[in-house]
């Protein structure tokens, strides 16, 4: 679908009817995912309580025709009202957000917590200037280390091609001595299978999903990463709802938002319990491994605070003094 045939549908959604405004919500995930499911529980109460003046349609899968890239910039220009998206995908255009993508910084939900909280204030000046406000914020499961042996230390990965989905996890795997191997998602798949990878660095919704006890044997709990993902709406088509149609959205964002947030966590426990019971030996990382990993992630973080815009170093800093 074209960025042309998208601003018509909008603008048709939002004028077809006087009393009901029609949003349609880009989703990049499949309709079972866990998140799609937040995002269509939102859009539910929506509907409810506004009684049926705003309809937030969830177009999962990416149906749409927006890619990872592009999204940050479709709800600030008006191509989509609405979208769900990962912060680190508009780190091209927005360096900031790339604090809630560095390696080995948060590792775990609290940590993720801690980091969006002092974080929180930027990210909502940097939507403001994007044109857009940002509703309400879910980290996802971790990062976790797939491999067809047990990892327990930095030796076992070198060499060790392990496929990654951005830059910044492809530098901190090759900083540890492993061979890591930029790829899509469908291509990793079809490499596993081939034997042409010996792991995958991704979530354990990923792990399950891909069945990947049908070609490794071992996850390491890592959790380097829990992205964070937000709704975020076009603040032109928010700002064109009533105020008590506005105080309703922001109302159910805000009492959501957690109970959004433990549906991660759960899907988290779930999912590591399901390799477990098919076969995989899931271990954490042992103190002398994880310091390793701290010591090769600090180049990102350094490069981080000296890039990243005026309120980085100040976030970081204020992050890593109160890391237990």
């Amino acid at each position: 679908m074209t960025m042309r045939a998208l601003f018509a549908g909008f603008l048709l959604c939002t004028t077809a009817a006087q009393a009901e405004t029609i949003w349609q919500m880009h989703v990049n995930f499949p309709a079972g995912n866990f998140d799609t499911q937040n995002a269509i529980k939102f859009a539910d109460a929506v509907k409810a309580e506004t009684n049926g003046e705003v309809v937030i349609e969830v177009m999962a899968g990416g149906s749409l025709g927006l890619k990872g890239p592009e999204v940050q910039g479709a709800v600030r220009d008006g191509i989509v009202p609405i979208a769900h998206y990962h912060l680190d995908t508009a780190v091209g255009d927005e360096p900031f957000f790339a604090i809630q993508g560095l390696p080995y910084l948060t590792r775990g939900f609290a940590d993720a917590a801690r980091l969006n909280e002092l974080a929180s204030p930027t990210y909502e000046k940097i939507a403001e200037r994007n044109n857009q406000k940002i509703l309400y914020s879910v980290f996802w499961p971790g990062a976790q280390l797939y491999t067809k042996d047990s990892v327990a230390d930095v030796a076992d990965l070198d060499a060790l091609k392990i496929r990654t989905a951005n830059k910044s996890s492809t530098d901190f795997l090759s900083d540890v001595g492993a061979a890591p191997v930029l790829m899509p998602w469908a291509d990793a798949l079809v490499a596993l299978a081939s034997g042409g990878l010996d792991g995958i660095a991704t979530s354990s919704t990923s792990g399950v999903d891909g069945k990947f006890w049908e070609f490794m044997g071992a996850v390491n709990t890592i959790s380097y990463v829990n992205p964070t993902a937000v709704v975020a709406v076009n603040l032109d088509a928010f700002n064109a709802l009533s105020p008590e149609d506005q105080k309703s959205i922001t109302d159910i964002a805000a009492r959501m938002q957690q109970e959004f947030r433990s549906v991660a966590e759960t899907e988290d426990t779930v999912r590591l319990k399901a390799l477990g019971e098919n076969g995989m030996t899931v271990s954490a990382p042992s103190d002398a491994f994880s310091s390793a990993l701290e010591e090769a992630a600090k180049k990102q973080w350094e490069a981080f605070a000296e890039n990243g815009g005026p309120e980085a170093r100040l976030v970081l800093d204020a992050y890593l003094s109160g890391r237990k």
